[in-house]
């Protein structure tokens, strides 16, 4: 469509694409996103991720910028299963996805932590032909308005919005998703012949069979950790958090497993390594996924990155500590190695952690401060400036 049969901005709407229109905007996307599948594989693998708990009964949206037609499917009231004739068709100047999340917040002061929403904003993404015209942002800037509207309607429906920019920080800050700590420790594969401590009884794989258990305990602990204040130093932020509940978890093994059965063959049945400590049994772990974004002819670009680390007794020494991260991070260069992956990553490391693990040599662990990709960005719709925010968990498996 002409860029002269666009109407004036005045006009534009924001709406729900029906079916065809979103297997245009995949189809669009497919060369950005997926270009290690076939265009088929890749639209089975966007329709199979809509099945999925974190996706599926309204938890994901498909959103775009368009003009109002008799046949649109509106924002407030239109599904994806509506259809548009082929002498009715919309352009889609701009498109995104919503994934609405658990989350929490504490206010400062209180001694309570709130179960609300929060909703991820991801795939935003501009047809090559309506570039450079503003879309993006007025696409984004009616989705927070309307966000604010349900925050504003329903308390905690809409608490905050976070998204991972991968143009930098200023785009997203100019639409009000400030941009907070984006940093990680990244760590080589294990080379052929590295010793791996898969065999020690100190360390132990995370399976299908533990992941309750310990994503329960997790949640357990990031709430207990939302919620203690300092006496002597209360902290004057709101803190927020998203869950790292099993949905998120499924839904990033239910992406991982079909990279990994179409480019290798098979699908990972490891979710992570758990080191127990044989003095006490408290447990430090960390769950990952393997993203094979270069299939088998470009490896450099595969990742194992660590969707979660969580350390069960925070009074655990130094020492025992640099041994647990050395167990789970060794276990995780051998996974690494074995799923044709270069790297493995660590989201936001705290203070801490960061430290002990650059530490050790061996293990040749670099600390990058990243400016351009995956910069966490958080959009806050309650009382108070977003400076205001203390992001709590800002780790990898938030990521959509």
């Amino acid at each position: 469509m002409a860029s002269s049969a666009i109407p004036d901005d005045a006009g534009l709407v924001l709406a729900h694409p029906n079916d065809d229109e979103q297997v245009r905007t995949w189809t669009h996307t497919h060369p950005s996103w997926g270009p290690s599948y076939p265009l088929d594989v890749y639209l089975a693998r966007e329709r199979e991720l809509l099945t999925v708990p974190l996706a599926r009964d309204g938890g994901i949206r498909q959103w775009i910028l368009t003009t109002p037609s008799p046949a649109s499917a509106s924002a407030t009231g239109g599904t994806s299963s509506e259809s548009s004739s082929s002498n009715n068709i919309r352009p889609v100047l701009s498109s995104c996805e919503t994934l609405r999340k658990r989350a929490l917040v504490r206010s400062p002061g209180q001694p309570t932590v709130r179960d609300v929403h929060a909703h991820g904003v991801a795939s935003v993404f501009t047809y090559p032909e309506f570039r450079r015209k503003g879309y993006a942002a007025r696409m984004l800037d009616q989705l927070g308005k309307k966000l604010a509207d349900d925050e504003a309607r329903q308390p905690g429906d809409a608490a905050f919005s976070v998204l991972f920019s991968d143009i930098g920080k200023k785009f997203y800050a100019a639409l009000d998703w400030a941009p907070f700590e984006s940093s990680h420790l990244t760590l080589p594969a294990a080379v052929s012949g590295d010793a791996s401590a898969s065999a020690r009884g100190d360390v132990t794989p995370i399976t299908d069979d533990d992941l309750e258990l310990l994503v329960a305990l997790d949640e357990k602990l990031l709430r207990e950790r939302m919620a203690a204040d300092d006496d002597a130093n209360p902290t004057t932020k709101t803190r927020v958090a998203i869950l790292p509940d099993m949905d998120h978890m499924r839904w990033h093994f239910a992406r991982e497993a079909f990279m990994s059965t179409h480019h290798l063959g098979r699908a990972p049945t490891v979710h992570g390594a758990v080191y127990t400590s044989p003095s006490n049994g408290s447990r430090v772990w960390a769950i990952w996924v393997r993203v094979h974004s270069g299939g088998t002819t470009n490896p450099a670009k595969n990742v194992v990155y660590i969707q979660r680390s969580v350390v069960e007794n925070s009074s655990i020494s130094d020492a025992e500590l640099s041994q647990a991260w050395r167990a789970i991070l060794e276990v995780a260069r051998v996974e690494a190695r074995e799923w044709m992956c270069s790297r493995v990553d660590m989201w936001n490391p705290d203070e801490r952690t960061k430290r002990l693990i650059v530490q050790m040599e061996d293990l040749k662990a670099q600390y990058v401060v990243r400016e351009e990709d995956s910069i966490t960005s958080l959009r806050w719709f309650g009382d108070g400036s977003v400076q205001d925010v203390e992001w709590v968990a800002n780790e990898r498996y938030e990521w959509c």
